[in-house]
């Protein structure tokens, strides 16, 4: 029991030091409890149907990161108690007693930070349980409960790395010589050499991938970013900061000196730890981006797949009335447009560099037909067509548009063989069928009639209606009816399934990039305070000779600065490229896109900007009081 104690009593003395560890433990545990509960909840599992596969496989991600992430941070707390430890041991306590003691802290610490976490994910479920329900656009009431098989599966996991954690405190004793643990705080770093050759390659390489990206080869410049981003850090500080000691204006200016050379001396240490954050940013801010931007566009790309309110296609006068009168029926939701779309479905090879140009699928329409729909697709303007011209419409496509320019496309008829000129390709899109997109050749009136009389046109109606985003019970009556008599695509059934799914993962990799966020601001707060308190005889003596407390700030505040901001900007750096690269290879909205990434680092850069702040003023009070 005193053994115990002693734990708690040394908890308690180094309390500051543990607080940040502390936060960033409770909202790891907070949102992992908020994973597990979320598959227990009805409303949840009612509005979205792959929930436990989908929060399984994100429990996976969060338990493997924060193992990683509890046990470097327990590698700082380790080595400032190494002196400390060898004190014990240098008095006479046991080695067994020593390692059981520190076995105690991290247990208690353990518990402390798992019941607290569960505390408060019990009390702001029910918040993030709404959050949700209204990226997903479902109704947002929701029961307050407490599902237990949360409790305990979070109980479970975070009781395992608390009991993993423990045993590497519990064998720090037995690891190192008493004289090693002593001089733990005096072990100093070699000053790496400043290589110009290092530097220039660390440069070419990251100039080499950002290369490979745009030539899409993001997969082939994955690794280069790894190696690039580490001797950039290992290399080209080390040239730069050598550099700034070699222009003797700045560098003897006031203290510079004491933040230039401590960078250098500790930048081998370091490079590391930045070069792994800086690898979290390039990852992370991608996936956030993507998960704003699939947002924000859910609208959009809705109206790409179904453009119309309601389609259906005709299966007879009988059944294409009931479907009008239904629509007409909804009162709050007007038909603005209606149109019969006549289209001939044939097979057909060509020379032109289309996919399966051997047995290519083609939908023909008319020209009166384009017509008809160009104001509701905003298809835009077609040249006139003579006989056996065609206008192709295809989005997506592997050459340039003018590669198709004059290629023939013969399609199989009853009657043999015709042959149609692609007079230009349309990089749009028209959408009439759920599945891949399929190729449309505009062809003029009188020969669509004529191809009309061998093969019987397929008949789609289609309606537009007014605010279509609202037209729920009108959308679930003929979804229900689809399903028994006709093929039916409405524009409510796209929109929310797009808007439940790209809710989803924004939810999902907002709270992943929360964490990765509080880990990664976590691990520099730990690392710059344990160089604070093995510099902080130091600092006594640049304060003993006359260094005012202002100066010795802005020295912290300088260093600290370039610790925070060069792996921010690096991984920043790697994640626009990465992710500008994807946008023009897949032809997306670059303006959209752009918002979208500015919002990913401003919300992350926020955040970042806190623990700064938190930082230096933490390291100001250990060696500037």
């Amino acid at each position: 029991m005193t053994l115990f104690n002693l734990a708690k009593k040394n908890i308690k003395g180094n309390l500051k030091n543990y607080l940040l560890y502390f936060f960033s433990m409770v909202i790891s545990v907070v949102i992992f409890y908020t994973f597990s509960s979320l598959m227990y909840i009805p409303e949840i599992k009612d509005a979205v149907s792959n929930m436990a596969s989908t929060m399984t496989q994100t429990s996976y991600m969060l338990i493997g990161f924060l193992t990683i992430f509890i046990g470097y941070s327990n590698a700082f707390f380790t080595r400032k108690r190494k002196k400390e430890v060898a004190l014990y041991s240098l008095l006479g306590v046991k080695k067994k007693v020593i390692a059981r003691m520190l076995f105690f802290e991290n247990v208690i610490i353990g518990t402390i930070t798992l019941l607290a976490g569960l505390l408060l994910g019990v009390l702001l479920s029910r918040l993030f349980m709404m959050l949700l329900l209204k990226l997903l656009g479902a109704p947002i009431v929701v029961s307050f409960s407490i599902p237990i098989e949360a409790i305990i599966t979070t109980a479970v996991v975070f009781t395992a790395i608390t009991l993993f954690t423990s045993a590497q405190s519990y064998l720090l004793i037995y690891r190192f010589k008493l004289i090693e643990l002593f001089q733990a705080d005096s072990k100093g770093e070699k000053v790496p050499k400043a290589s110009f050759i290092s530097a220039a390659v660390s440069i070419f390489l990251l100039a080499g991938c950002y290369w490979l990206m745009f030539n899409a080869m993001a997969m082939l410049a994955m690794p280069l970013v790894l190696v690039g981003t580490y001797l950039l850090f290992r290399s080209f500080t080390v040239y730069s900061l050598t550099r700034a000691q070699k222009n003797k204006a700045k560098y003897y200016r006031g203290i510079n000196i004491i933040g230039t050379s401590h960078l250098l001396y500790r930048v081998k240490g370091n490079a590391l730890m930045l070069t792994v954050i800086a690898l979290i940013i390039t990852a992370a801010v991608p996936y956030l981006h993507a998960a704003f931007s699939e947002y924000a566009t859910t609208e959009k790309e809705a109206h790409n797949a179904a453009p119309f309110s309601y389609l259906h296609l005709s299966k007879g006068e009988a059944s294409d009335d009931q479907i009008r009168s239904l629509i007409v029926k909804d009162k709050d939701h007007p038909i603005t447009d209606q149109l019969s779309i006549p289209v001939i479905q044939v097979k057909g090879k060509t020379s032109a560099p289309f996919r399966d140009r051997d047995e290519l699928p083609v939908n023909l329409i008319s020209e009166q037909t384009f017509h008809s729909m160009k104001q509701v697709l905003r298809l835009g303007d077609i040249p006139d067509l003579s006989d056996n011209e065609a206008i192709a419409i295809k989005k997506y496509i592997d050459q340039p548009a003018s590669d198709f320019a004059g290629k023939e496309v013969d399609v199989q008829l009853p009657q043999g063989t015709y042959s149609l000129t692609i007079n230009k390709l349309e990089e749009k899109e028209v959408r009439l069928t759920s599945g891949a997109e399929l190729l449309y050749l505009v062809i003029d009136d009188t020969t669509f009639n004529g191809i009309a009389g061998q093969l019987s046109p397929l008949i789609y109606k289609a309606y537009k209606v007014e605010d279509e985003k609202t037209t729920k019970e009108t959308s679930d009556v003929l979804m229900t009816l689809a399903a028994k008599e006709t093929e039916m695509r409405t524009f409510y059934e796209r929109y929310k399934h797009l808007q439940k799914f790209t809710g989803m993962k924004m939810f999902v990799v907002s709270s992943l990039a929360l964490v990765l966020l509080a880990a990664s601001g976590s691990v520099i707060y730990f690392k710059q305070l344990t160089e604070a308190h093995s510099d902080k005889g130091r600092y006594d003596i640049l304060r003993k000779i006359g260094v005012s407390r202002r100066e010795v700030r802005s020295t912290i505040s300088k260093q600290n600065l370039f610790v925070f901001i060069l792996p921010l900007f690096i991984g920043v750096l790697n994640a626009a490229m990465l992710t500008l690269s994807v946008t023009i290879q897949y032809d997306a909205d670059l303006s959209d896109n752009i918002v979208s990434f500015l919002y990913a680092i401003a919300a992350y850069g926020v955040i970042y900007l806190g623990y700064y702040v938190l930082t230096i003023n933490s390291y100001n009070r250990i060696v500037n009081k």
